[in-house]
């Protein structure tokens, strides 16, 4: 975190004294995370670029008062576009595995799973990590996705099958690496390498299912899937995320 920021935040801080230890350091972290997800977006790198997109943004004092009046509006906001989001991811896998052919009621306990649990869960709770260098975030994101992505293991009708949480933590490692954007190379490589994974360990090491080759197609398209659903998330979270005391002074 930066200087300018760090003293941006304290300002505001200052001005939230009439609301409890806990809450003011939840609405200071959501900030925070914002403005770093604004600052990566908008390619700022430097201590001057950072000090430029502050000054734009609403007076401290103002945007202090704003917060405590919309308090629970906040609160609110937060959870649905977290909700909003996560919806989008479930939708699209769980729509893809319908037409693959799965039956209805495993794809909705997927696409619940995959999409509640696993995308709402993740943009519920990455504000506790904003601060950590891009390979941590990444790395502790991986971790809480495929916690979360548990639910997943059991959308199956042989048992619990660990393999699928495997999809909970791509899932995690997508909506942290496009958080900011990515060479299009990069994109275009991560569903093609995750689907070498998964045969290498479901067909390799478990031996869990059999080779064949007609299935790299469905496991590749399922997978490029969950890249598109993340992509259009993240964006459709963006838009949702945009208050007004956190616009440029002159469009507030």
């Amino acid at each position: 975190m930066t200087k300018a920021l760090e003293a941006y935040l304290a300002q505001v801080g200052s001005g939230l004294r009439g609301l409890t230890g806990r809450r003011r350091i939840s609405l200071l972290r959501e900030l925070e995370a914002h403005l770093l997800d604004e600052a990566e977006a908008r390619g700022v790198a430097t201590e001057s670029a950072m000090s430029a997109m502050i000054s734009e943004k609403e007076h401290p004092s103002l945007l202090a008062e704003e917060l405590a009046a919309g308090e629970g509006r906040d609160a609110n906001h937060r959870g649905g576009t977290a909700l909003a989001a996560g919806m989008i991811i479930g939708l699209a896998t769980g729509g893809h595995l319908w037409i693959e052919g799965w039956h209805w009621y495993m794809c909705l306990t997927f696409a619940l799973a995959q999409g509640l649990a696993v995308g709402s869960g993740y943009f519920w709770v990455r504000r506790h990590w904003v601060r950590l260098n891009p390979w941590a975030r990444t790395a502790v994101a991986v971790l809480i996705t495929s916690l979360l992505s548990i639910p997943l293991g059991f959308t199956t009708h042989h048992g619990f099958r660990p393999t699928r949480l495997m999809y909970g933590a791509f899932t995690g490692f997508l909506l942290e690496r496009h958080s900011q954007e990515r060479p299009l190379w990069q994109t275009l490589l991560e569903p093609v390498v995750f689907t070498a994974l998964m045969f290498f360990l479901e067909a390799g090491v478990l031996g869990r299912v059999r080779f064949q080759w007609w299935k790299v197609p469905l496991e590749l398209s399922f997978n490029a899937t969950i890249l598109l659903s993340v992509m259009i998330a993240l964006r459709f979270k963006r838009l949702l995320a945009e208050r007004r005391v956190l616009t440029p002074q002159e469009q507030g």
